[in-house]
């Protein structure tokens, strides 16, 4: 890369979150009147309907997936939405990984859950049944029982930690404190479990940071990133040599601990540290406690159909991570949104009789979904993929920012954000359905 693309990415940077800024501010005078007005109308609504006919609709889990569902039925009078979270913030998980590099980041790509029309109850959904959730409040006493007429599962999957959070990171301080200590671990030698997007791009980030760590990848597969197209995987690949990062690919783990690793041909790897970066693990054991333990497929993964509803439980939907879906699709935080979104949709039209939205199709207009993702290489470079199109080098480093930024306040619920996504997704469909379309499943 250019020498002097990091000095024009961070003046880039700059510039563009100023900009945006200013625009965010212009849309307040706009927006926040008119939430106002919507959340008056919404209380007379509410008024009108009457509280017997105002159906109870629960979220359990306030990231990427639970956060569009809630959003999606902010202002129907027909629902009083609660949302359940075991912490107090939300983050950005695709940018976390920088945080083990530097953790000043951190209040970048994290926040407080925002607030809304809906409830937020702080604490641990120990057990899920079919019409009720058991609550226990982090600090401990009595467990709650909340009672709904309607559930969205968006509880996700448990990466190693400190990609997730542990039990203790409550707070959004909490949270930040355990990010300053990870960030401390990484020294001179690192050792990389896995190839895919979460390796790869922890493995960049080190690269980028500290040039001079000696950092090795090991994975089972032939390629990094293999679950992209041949063009990202190529480009990955010729980054991490030309900077002299040790790949070791076609290498299955025997086993590991937090020093080294075994080849299963006995060849011993260590390190100063060693990143676990596969064995996602489905957040279902609070399902398992439930009546509906019978959803949960051989991964614990809960089983769904084309509506996103847990099978033989119409009123019960599960989105993101945690679920699999008969499209198969790859795990994102994107297709956790587009979840989310699609089932807070379904319960509303489930509750006015109205017929469900199959998905992907009545979302995306395809079988399919849109393929899109960023790859980031450290802060200067990366992969970026819509569909058949892959370009790579500064131009996806550029996108991954806007899309943290925006997709971050968002989530606070800043129009800037708003505004953003909306047009966003509109346009991302539209190419998708009518320019750019979809490669066939299967195909390289």
């Amino acid at each position: 890369e250019a020498s002097g693309s990091p000095v024009v990415m961070k003046v880039l940077e700059v510039v563009l979150g100023f900009n945006l800024t200013l625009v965010d501010l212009g849309l307040g005078l706009v927006y926040y009147p008119w939430q106002c007005a919507r959340r008056s109308l919404l209380s007379l609504q509410r008024q009108w309907l009457g509280e017997r006919n105002i159906k109870t609709v629960v979220v359990v889990g306030g990231n990427f997936g639970g956060l569009a569902a809630v959003h999606e039925m902010a202002f129907d009078a027909s629902v009083r939405v609660i949302l359940i979270d075991k912490r107090e913030y939300f983050e950005y998980t695709p940018g976390v990984l920088r945080l083990l590099c530097d953790a000043s980041l951190f209040r970048s790509m994290a926040g407080l859950i925002p607030k809304g029309t809906h409830e937020f109850v702080l604490g641990n959904a120990t057990s899920i049944s079919s019409d009720h959730v058991l609550v226990s409040h982090p600090t401990g006493g009595q467990s709650r029982r909340i009672d709904f007429d309607y559930l969205i599962l968006a509880t996700g999957a448990d990466y190693r930690q400190p990609i997730t959070p542990c039990a203790s990171d409550i707070t959004l301080a909490s949270r930040g404190e355990t990010w300053q200590r990870e960030a401390a671990r990484v020294r001179e030698s690192v050792l990389i479990l896995g190839g895919g997007a979460v390796g790869t791009e922890l493995a960049a980030e080190i690269v980028c940071h500290f040039p001079r760590k000696r950092v090795v990848i090991v994975d089972a597969a032939s390629s990094l990133v293999p679950l992209f197209p041949r063009e990202s995987s190529q480009h990955v690949q010729r980054w991490f040599e030309e900077r002299g990062v040790e790949l070791l690919m076609d290498q299955k783990l025997d086993r590991w601990d937090d020093r080294s690793c075994t080849i299963k041909d006995g060849n011993v790897i260590e390190a100063d540290i060693v990143f676990v970066c596969f064995g996602m693990r489905c957040n279902s054991q609070s399902v398992g406690a439930g009546d509906m333990s019978g959803s949960l497929g051989p991964r614990q993964e809960i089983k769904v159909n084309d509506y996103l509803q847990v099978e033989g439980r119409p009123r019960v939907f599960a989105v993101g991570d945690v679920m699999a879906h008969p499209s198969k699709e790859i795990k994102q935080a994107y297709y956790a949104e587009m979840n989310g979104a699609a089932a807070g949709h379904n319960v509303l039209r489930h509750i006015k009789g109205k017929p469900l939205l199959k998905y992907p199709d009545d979302i995306a207009g395809a079988s399919v979904m849109p393929l899109v993702y960023v790859v980031s290489l450290g802060r200067y470079d990366g992969s970026l993929g819509f569909n058949k199109i892959v370009v790579n080098g500064t131009l996806p480093a550029v996108v991954k920012w806007f899309i943290e930024w925006t997709k971050v306040r968002q989530m606070e619920g800043r129009p800037i954000g708003a505004l953003a996504w909306a047009l966003g997704d509109a346009v991302t469909f539209f190419l998708s359905r009518n320019l750019v379309k979809p490669l066939a499943k299967g195909t390289d």
